[in-house]
């Protein structure tokens, strides 16, 4: 009987699901797992920094390994390096089904760049510039399907460097982000010989676009082109209309992607290009921008239908299509049509508003749409979401008793539980960085709504308190946390605020914990254990006694209770909770994170402000259960090994910069053969190339883990630790405590209190 895994298609099947390491040893079990299991290893390849100067330029493993397998590779990843034209020859003759290639942070100049597009093979450059329709554009897809379809080995020839290459007829995705030697009147002639092939181009803060006939033009060659990441430039309204098609430049073009961060442009020529793409927009990033409602209307509006009163009533239809929107420090943008929005759009997956007047209305309606397509869909309603309704009809009718008015409805007849499949579509990321209009109520809709949801950034939200981690939460997939500023009390500011928080309280009464003797209110040293408020010295604003409050137990069950929160979210990789008005104590609960946080949290941050100390107990704490899973103060033979892992770790890193050094110092003309010879068997970590976000690359290095290695008694992968200067016993504090962080491998930051690092660095 054949066994399934001797089948060549499930096998293939079975290797999208793998992690890279794991397809690594597949590819040793025999030669169909090898057949298998090679093409995923080999589909995206990232080399970024001094990765990519050993692999890369010096690497020959590597490079015979990419002549065997290059036309397996589909995503390229060379950042931060030296290019030079050789390089570029040789990736076009091997990676000859590369679609994305991404040359951010490079040296690369349009004179490089022409080795790999060196040809018009779609007779795209001989279109008339006055006419957009012309024949031999509208044919230039025949001609790309046809290309496409010849032999892998069939060449063409450049006439005018007689350099045989294989051009890359499948590139569809370029990306130059911070590329210093290009330009747009050079760069975009160059990329216009792609034709049709051309899918997304990304030109992040690249000078000299501004002006629009140069974008026009490349336009023109590449009809296809529908996303564009402008980020930086000078890109202005002008190009926005030829895009919509109000200049008759250009026939209206519906836009999938539009990156426009920090780009000159307004919402007079934002509005008409979202009402042309209005079907097929999915992505949108446009902060820092003077952008106003209509832009948000254009999403939604129904111009065919208007109302019969004497004023024109906005009319909306359901947007289906946009799943992704980035409009933070919009000022302009009103509560009222981000209701309006969240009430007609599905798809959302990833919304960005920091700064953006929003309130607790929007985030129920965005709520609300995720519920509703989640039950559109067969997938059922979280069951935190059915508890919290139903605690809500029972406290109206319990309130309702002995008053002349009818009593609530019965609870909500029982309907289908979420089951924990994939939600296509669901929110998956929400940041609300200063949103001062956002309460606990707003919050915990998305939270018992959205088990998708990954990322949450509620830093400077002043009127969210710890009391939103009372209660049930769905969301168990978090992977990046920032409550940064998060006060432990509530802001009560209004009656409803109030309320709800009354009702929360009787929803989900908090387990008491177990009482504690007196003598557990003092510290180690004695002094009353007592919590200072941030202290304002303004003269209207003096600091009171009743700025100074003791740790009770209503503090300790709701600390418990977040405890509680986090020791569920076992993907978190982030964790910002500086700036808070809370003390971070082992016996308040922090022993109930473990172990979900020692399995994937690379960086925490716990600055504390002045008052709210770490005491040598917390920090003992973290090197216990981050480090090596044992008390290394008390244990002599592990106090012995420190300095031997110090000289290692140091030896590996000065290695690094020695030959850092003596390839910069090389000349650029050098063979390939003239470096030391180095193993062909070398392992190589080929990791698959995702497009992160700029704020988490600034927090953890891609090539930390080169510097300092990898110890096999790890126990976590923890490795940035943030502390404030201030957040500590400095006359208690044992040195060596903080010594081992730093020959562990930990980076361990001290912060200013006037310089505190947030979520943005």
């Amino acid at each position: 009987m054949i066994s399934p895994l001797d089948l060549l298609e499930i096998l293939e099947r079975v290797a999208t699901y793998l992690e890279p390491n794991d397809l690594v040893r597949a590819c040793q079990v025999s030669a169909l797992f090898h057949s298998a299991c090679t093409p995923h290893i080999w589909h995206s390849v990232t080399l970024v920094g001094n990765r990519a100067i050993r692999v890369w330029h010096k690497g020959k493993g590597f490079r015979q390994g990419l002549i065997h397998y290059g036309p397996f590779v589909r995503e390229l990843r060379l950042n931060d390096t030296h290019i030079r034209n050789r390089d570029i020859e040789f990736m076009a003759v091997n990676c000859t089904r590369l679609k994305s290639l991404d040359l951010s942070y490079t040296d690369i100049t349009v004179g490089t760049l022409k080795t790999l597009l060196h040809s018009d093979p779609y007779k795209t450059l001989s279109a008339s510039m006055d006419s957009p329709e012309d024949s031999d554009t509208v044919d230039a897809n025949t001609r790309m399907e046809q290309y496409r379809r010849m032999p892998a080995i069939q060449t063409n020839r450049d006439q005018n460097s007689g350099i045989e290459t294989k051009f890359p007829f499948h590139l569809e995705e370029l990306i130059f982000a911070n590329c210093e030697l290009l330009s747009g009147p050079t760069l975009f002639p160059v990329t216009a010989l792609l034709g049709p092939q051309l899918l997304h181009l990304s030109v992040d803060r690249i000078t000299d676009i501004g002006d629009s006939s140069d974008l026009v033009r490349l336009l023109k060659h590449c009809p296809n082109l529908t996303r564009l990441n402008l980020v930086g430039t000078d890109a202005n309204d002008a190009f926005l209309a030829a895009l919509a098609g109000t200049t008759k430049e250009l026939a209206p073009r519906a836009m999938e992607a539009l990156y426009l961060n920090r780009a000159p442009v307004s919402a007079v020529g934002l509005t008409p290009l979202v009402k042309v793409s209005r079907d097929k927009l999915e992505r949108l990033s446009c902060p820092n921008n003077d952008i106003d409602d209509d832009v948000i209307y254009a999403f939604i509006e129904d111009a065919k239908e208007l109302s019969k009163a004497p004023r024109p009533v906005k009319s909306f239809v359901r947007n289906d299509i946009l799943s992704i929107l980035g409009l933070s420090r919009s000022v302009n943008i009103t509560h009222k049509a981000l209701l309006e929005l969240f009430r007609h759009t599905t798809a959302l997956t990833m919304v960005e508003l920091d700064g953006v007047d929003i309130r607790d209305d929007a985030l129920e309606a965005l709520a609300a749409a995720n519920r509703n397509r989640m039950e559109r869909l067969g997938l059922g309603i979280p069951e935190a979401w059915i508890q919290h309704e139903q605690g809500a009809v029972k406290l109206l009718a319990r309130r309702q008793k002995g008053v002349q008015q009818p009593l609530a409805p019965a609870a909500p007849a029982e309907r289908k539980r979420y089951d924990g499949a994939w939600v296509p579509d669901g929110l998956q990321a929400l940041s609300l960085k200063n949103c001062l209009g956002v309460t606990n109520q707003g919050i915990r809709a998305i939270v018992r709504s959205c088990p998708m949801l990954w990322g949450l950034n509620l830093n400077g939200c002043k009127s969210v308190s710890m009391r939103v981690f009372r209660g049930p939460w769905i969301c168990n997939k978090m992977q990046d946390l920032n409550i940064s500023g998060i006060n432990l009390r509530i802001q009560i500011k209004t009656k409803s605020m109030l309320l709800e928080e009354v009702t929360e309280d009787e929803r989900f009464p908090m387990p008491l914990l177990l009482k504690t003797h007196p003598s557990d209110d003092f510290r180690d040293d004695g002094h009353y254990d007592y919590m200072a408020l941030p202290i304002d010295f303004s003269e209207e604003n003096k600091i009171s006694n009743m700025d100074i409050t003791r740790n009770d137990g209503e503090t300790r069950r709701t600390l418990n209770e977040f405890y509680r929160k986090l020791g569920q979210f076992d993907q978190l990789i982030r964790l910002n909770m500086a700036k808070s008005d809370y003390r971070i104590r082992v016996k308040d609960g922090l022993d109930l994170v473990l172990p979900a946080l020692t399995k994937n949290l690379k960086w925490w941050n716990i600055y504390r402000p002045s008052g709210h100390t770490l005491q040598n107990v917390e920090i003992e704490w973290f090197g216990k259960h981050f480090g090596y899973g044992l008390d290394f103060t008390r244990n002599l033979d592990e106090l012995d090994r420190q300095p031997r892992i110090e000289d290692e770790y140091q030896k590996s890193y000065h290695d690094d910069e020695k030959e850092e050094a003596k390839f910069q110092a090389e000349n650029n003309d050098i063979e390939m053969d003239e470096f030391p010879d180095e193993d062909e068997n070398d392992e190589v970590d080929v990791l698959d190339g995702e497009d992160e976000d700029e704020e988490v690359d600034e927090c953890y290095d891609e090539d930390e883990d080169e510097e300092w290695g990898e110890d096999p008694n790890r126990v976590s992968k923890l490795k940035i630790l943030q502390l404030g200067k201030c957040s500590f016993e400095q006359d208690n504090l044992d040195r060596k405590l903080f010594k081992w962080f730093i020959q562990s491998g930990f980076d361990v930051r001290e912060l200013n209190a006037k310089n505190v690092m947030s979520d943005d660095e």
